[in-house]
């Protein structure tokens, strides 16, 4: 089987180990990118609450709903 009688096998176990890895990666990307992306949404309201274009009532209101 394989290389002694010249035929091609196909082993699916790599294939799938490495899609598999992909996967993994991908998904640990994206959940460290929407971690960042929140609280980086999150940083930008304070800055208006600092500068006084964002009330402290609105601010909590917004933040309640961007950490649901």
């Amino acid at each position: 089987m394989g290389i002694e009688d010249q035929t091609f096998s196909f082993f699916p176990f790599g294939a799938l180990f490495c899609l598999t890895l992909f996967c993994f990666v991908a998904v640990r990307i994206y959940a460290i990118r929407s971690r960042y992306m929140h609280t980086k949404k999150i940083d930008r309201l304070k800055d208006l609450v600092i500068n006084g274009e964002l009330r402290e009532a609105e601010y909590q209101k917004l933040k309640s709903i961007l950490t649901k």
